[in-house]
């Protein structure tokens, strides 16, 4: 296996940056962490900045769509709610992927994403019920 780019150390410095309100680009010019890595370890970690930890609004457009040179799947409902349900009866990452047919990066990353979504409709609640 590789040895890794970026310590524990600067993944969570870069967790924290975010939680503090800077952009991916901001975290990317202090830390040296690329955006797109930053992205990733934030949404890993729970990391969200304060502009967005309430926003629980779903994403429009095409369920197909370009992106660079691969074509991108959205996720429906449906397949939120399967997802779920295996994730929850215990199977692995990996037998959810092929289950569902997609790829194994594409179930992690949507099992990360469904986690924030449910952490800040909490928050939006909590937050609501203080008021």
């Amino acid at each position: 296996m590789p040895a890794r780019k970026f310590s524990d150390e600067i993944l969570e410095k870069a967790a924290a940056l975010r939680e503090q309100g800077l952009t991916f680009r901001q975290i990317e010019a202090e830390t040296g962490v690329p955006s797109s890595v930053a992205y990733f370890h934030c949404l890993r970690l729970g990391a969200d900045s304060p502009e967005t930890a309430t926003d629980t609004s779903t994403p429009g457009g095409p369920m197909i769509y370009k992106r660079g040179r691969h074509h991108v799947r959205r996720f429906t409902p449906a397949e939120d709610e399967r997802l779920l349900e295996l994730e929850l009866s215990g199977m692995r990452i990996c037998d959810i992927a092929r289950k569902i047919g997609r790829k194994e990066n594409s179930i992690r990353g949507r099992l990360m994403l469904l986690a924030r979504k449910e952490a800040r409709a909490e928050r939006a609640a909590e937050l609501e019920a203080a008021q």
